[in-house]
């Protein structure tokens, strides 16, 4: 593609959107993965795991082709090493994502009754962090075209302080279900207590990703 071709060049936006609809797709398989670890049927776990692994290869795909794109672009709205740190922040969501998969192959835990409730809790709240995140970049094209400012900017800042509120969310919910499996050292082995930890943390870094990547495109705007 010759300079003109990189002047004018498709908008990145419509693509980075794709890209944030296939991080999604990871983090909605948690939904049949905590089925799956709840009914102790670990042969769909790890066929769920190897779903999230091609989804997230996918993911990666968009990202390499798109990053190329963008580094050969000029007259963007916003600068080309931004927009490329905010594409490997989203990027990480679905890494995330994935990273929960694998620990669940890991070792056959099984999750007592008492503390399911709250489980499915925490991943569908995680999940809906996700969701508001893909909404987010949803809004991009528009924002765009207001040269990140204006109306639209504001919208979407509204937009990022929601997402910040919906992860501070998932902390409470985290720590609901902490304290209840740690009150049961008494009835749990020490190696499910430690995996059941590791499902918190692995969980809560999939939607502290998520903030991140929307707090990063507040500094963006930020800086307009």
């Amino acid at each position: 593609m010759g300079v003109l071709g990189h002047i004018f060049a498709p908008s990145p936006f419509v693509q980075l959107q794709e890209h944030a609809k296939k991080v999604h797709e990871c983090v909605e398989i948690l939904r049949p993965l905590a089925d799956a670890l709840l009914a102790e049927d670990y042969d769909k776990i790890e066929e769920l795991h190897n779903l999230v692994s091609k989804k997230e290869h996918e993911a990666d795909q968009i990202k390499t082709e798109l990053r190329d794109r963008i580094s050969k672009m000029y007259f963007l709205s916003v600068g080309r090493l931004e927009l490329s740190q905010f594409l490997a922040y989203q990027d990480d969501v679905a890494d995330a994502a994935e990273d929960f998969a694998v620990v669940l192959l890991l070792r056959k835990t099984k999750i007592p009754k008492e503390l399911q409730a709250d489980f499915k809790a925490f991943v569908e709240q995680v999940i809906y962090v996700s969701e508001q995140l893909m909404g987010l970049t949803d809004k991009l094209s528009a924002l765009s075209e207001a040269a990140f400012t204006g109306e639209e900017a504001q919208e979407v800042l509204k937009t990022i302080e929601k997402i910040s509120y919906e992860e501070w969310q998932t902390d409470r919910i985290e720590r609901k279900f902490a304290r209840k499996f740690y009150s049961m050292e008494d009835k749990l082995d020490p190696i499910t207590i430690m995996f059941l930890d590791k499902y918190c943390k692995r969980l809560s870094f999939i939607a502290n990703t998520a903030e991140k990547t929307a707090k990063y495109l507040r500094l963006i705007i930020r800086k307009r």
